[in-house]
């Protein structure tokens, strides 16, 4: 393989990773190059649109906005699934456990990244046998990855259901990797220390609450999964865990790439076959380019009401919440109503 193709790409997974461990939560070999589906123009809730200039304009508490045409979305995955998924099938259980939405703005210079709860409910688009669309219903957002054969599909799939539930902001593309990959990159960073945020008793009885552990194999993929067990079985605590976590990796994953010039190549190789993107190498090492200079916004999540549904949890965002969050990082202000 061309070892400038295979240079471009570890940088690109450079950051990718360090993304994933935490730079973006506190203050990434080349794909198909399509953007992901995105449904049609729409407006917030509460908002109204108005075609009376050449841009479009949404008019929100008094004021008129446009939506900013200069801003990059790009999404990143966290699945539950193992790398030798069959890949021909058009339903499978690959949920996606952790979702981040990294706005860039060029101009600024700056990333804002939101982070979406998996259990949110919202609309899914359904796939048929053909990979066609066959309907739709209400369910959590990870369930959208389940559409599709696992791969750019679902990740398409995810995309367009981020989309709806942000009122049609584009998502530009995508990013994913399985969950667990998480242990093989925890191992190849020697490991990651954190202190035990909850009771893991039940579950791993080597996860003791309050004690500061260095994390091995399975004990990263287990600290940054599991909820079920536990006393808060919600998402949202796990989001938490998510988020220390990757702060922690990322502290890890700086030391590395520093000791050994070459450890993020030998990365690439090892990790590639948890990878999926619709990024071009070309494209990653322009967000690479991009991100290493970028000022981080604080992480934005969306408020709202966790609740158990009949099955599994469910997390209900608070619309208004939501709708001023979209207005905030998508929208600017054009005019006073």
């Amino acid at each position: 393989m061309d070892m400038r193709v295979l240079k471009g790409a570890a940088a690109a997974l450079a950051v990718l990773l360090a993304i994933l461990a935490g730079a973006l939560l506190l203050q990434s070999w080349e794909k198909n190059q399509g953007q992901a589906a995105v449904p049609e123009n729409s407006v917030p809730a509460g908002a109204s649109s108005s075609t009376e200039t050449a841009q479009e304009l949404t008019y929100y508490d008094g004021a008129w906005y446009a939506r900013r045409e200069d801003l990059e979305t790009v999404m990143l995955l966290g699945l539950d699934k193992y790398a030798d998924t069959a890949k021909n099938s058009y339903l499978n259980n690959q949920q996606a456990d952790f979702l981040l939405l990294l706005v860039l703005d060029k101009g600024a210079g700056t990333c804002t990244p939101v982070q979406l709860n998996r259990d949110t409910m919202t609309e899914i688009q359904m796939l048929g046998v053909n990979g066609k669309p066959s309907g739709s219903f209400t369910g959590q957002l990870a369930l959208a990855h389940t559409y599709g054969s696992g791969q750019e599909d679902s990740c398409e799939n995810t995309a367009e259901a981020v989309s709806k539930l942000l009122y049609g902001v584009p998502i530009d593309h995508y990013i994913s990797m399985t969950m667990d990959g998480v242990s093989l990159l925890n191992d190849l960073v020697g490991g990651v220390t954190v202190e035990i945020l909850d009771d893991f008793s039940d579950i791993d009885e080597t996860l003791v609450q309050g004690e500061r552990i260095t994390l091995r194999g399975e004990q990263a993929l287990t600290y940054v999964r599991s909820r079920g067990g536990l006393e808060d079985s919600s998402n949202l605590r796990r989001m938490e865990r998510q988020r220390q976590y990757l702060a922690a990796l990322q502290g890890q994953l700086a030391a590395s790439v520093e000791a050994d010039e070459g450890f993020m190549l030998s990365a690439l190789l090892q990790v590639n076959s948890y990878l999926v993107s619709d990024c071009t190498v070309e494209q990653l090492s322009a967000l690479a380019e991009f991100l290493s200079g970028a000022e981080i916004q604080d992480v934005r999540t969306l408020e709202g009401e966790a609740r158990e549904g009949e099955e599994f949890m469910e997390f209900y965002p608070d619309e208004a919440f939501l709708q001023a969050l979209v207005m905030d990082v998508f929208y600017a202000f054009e005019r006073a109503g």
